[in-house]
């Protein structure tokens, strides 16, 4: 088996479920050092981790225009409950949301709640008597 076709293998039988360390079993038996076993699963791995992230680029890239097309006709057609739910999906798959969801909660609570939380450990501190 070629360096080539055996890479690939590993990667489709990552994919299928098999650990790392069955792989490295798999290139083992099939005449590979231990250190190069190790080497060929760790970029099959990071193949995987490329692919899956070019793909999610890929089908966000998607669903997006489809809502836009989606949002266009409906209003084209002035349909606009199906307009807005486009709109409203596009935001929340753009994380438009996100911000907002910050807001809720200021961050003035937050900072407030810890600064007092540190200010009584301060003050139990000194207050302890000094053992020196």
């Amino acid at each position: 088996m070629t360096p080539q076709v055996l890479k690939d293998r590993v990667v489709l039988l990552l994919i299928s479920g098999m650990s790392a360390e069955a792989a490295e079993g798999f290139c083992v038996q099939q005449g590979q050092a231990v250190e190069a076993a190790r080497q060929i699963v760790s970029d099959a791995r990071k193949r995987i981790t490329v692919a899956a992230d070019y793909t999610r680029d890929e089908q966000l890239g998607k669903a997006v225009m489809r809502l836009d097309d989606l949002y266009a006709k409906s209003m084209a057609g002035q349909d606009i409950r199906t307009a807005l739910q486009a709109q409203r999906e596009l935001n929340r798959l753009l994380s438009l949301y996100a911000d907002a969801r910050r807001d809720e909660t200021p961050a003035d609570e937050v900072d407030a709640s810890s600064m007092r939380r540190q200010l009584d450990l301060i003050v139990s501190a000194t207050a302890r008597p000094s053992t020196c």
